[in-house]
């Protein structure tokens, strides 16, 4: 198997030669940038401003991570971007799974239009929703509460979602339903065992897609959070930066992005080959 992947590569890599070469060098960039992102968060403030930003630390200051996560708060930002993305990431999955099942099976009047709703709903930008969510939010009480911004993330990442898996639950085959059904399976029964099995690779992928999106989004998270602790780490990591140019603290501020960015790359890197596997089935089906 793995010799035929790597006969498969080559070949590819013969065809699309520039493509190739390409995707190398952004992602040599962004190596660099990471490894450049965490030799200056080793550094203090004087030897950032002092020297060279290519230079290596003379003395790795691993006190920066330490300050970052007690006078930084970014022990409390971190923890509220995980539950924040974690509920959101499980609800959408599992509001999108049956959406999707459901649009994908089920012929019922409103059908197409509900599809169009859906599909319209991907197509307005954050910003335009910002005001009205914002006067809907305060009238349910929901300002500056993690509730409050789980529920805006769920509906704002859920079309999407639905939209893939729809896709993706119309190219399954019907016959494996069909026996279950015919064995006495419910709906739900079916669903559960038979259907969802089969779309682990494209839920991985969506999965880590609205992680993403969730732990990056920051309009929503500004506007609608000002408690301190409830503030995420994109906000968090801004208000690190408003404080760094005036007290010129940037030691901390680099150790809040490398803090901010290691979550994420640990879980891509977990999840990096289901993610692939998610993509490439979906590119091909669709």
């Amino acid at each position: 198997m793995r010799t035929e992947r790597r006969g498969g590569a080559l070949r590819a890599l013969r065809r699309h030669p520039l493509v190739f070469a390409s995707l190398t060098v952004y992602a040599l960039f962004n190596i660099f940038c990471l490894l450049w992102l965490i030799s200056t968060s080793l550094k203090g403030s004087a030897e950032i401003l002092a020297t060279s930003p290519w230079t290596l630390p003379e003395t790795p200051l691993w006190q920066n991570y330490v300050d970052a996560w007690t006078y930084g708060r970014m022990g409390t930002y971190l923890m509220n971007s995980v539950i924040v993305t974690s509920i959101t990431t499980a609800a959408v999955l599992a509001l999108g799974s049956l959406s999707g099942y459901i649009f994908a099976r089920v012929q019922f009047p409103g059908r197409a239009a509900l599809i169009a709703v859906f599909m319209a709903a991907m197509m307005i930008p954050p910003f335009a929703l910002v005001v009205p969510l914002f006067d809907v939010l305060a009238w349910a009480s929901l300002l500056d509460s993690r509730t409050g911004l789980v529920l805006v993330y769920v509906a704002m990442e859920l079309p999407l979602v639905t939209f893939i898996l729809t896709s993706f639950h119309q190219t399954l085959p019907k016959e494996l339903e069909e026996a279950a059904s015919i064995d006495g399976a419910s709906a739900f029964g079916t669903f559960w065992r038979v259907v969802l099995p089969q779309t682990g690779p494209a839920l991985t992928a969506c999965g880590i897609v609205v992680v993403l999106r969730i732990w990056n989004e920051f309009i929503f998270a500004l506007t609608f959070i000002r408690d301190e602790q409830v503030l995420t780490l994109a906000v968090g990591i801004f208000n690190l930066s408003q404080v760094a140019d005036y007290s010129s603290n940037w030691a901390v501020l680099f150790a809040g992005m490398v803090i901010s960015v290691m979550p994420v790359l640990i879980v891509f890197g977990l999840f990096q080959r289901n993610f692939t596997s998610g993509m490439a089935q979906g590119a091909m089906k669709l």
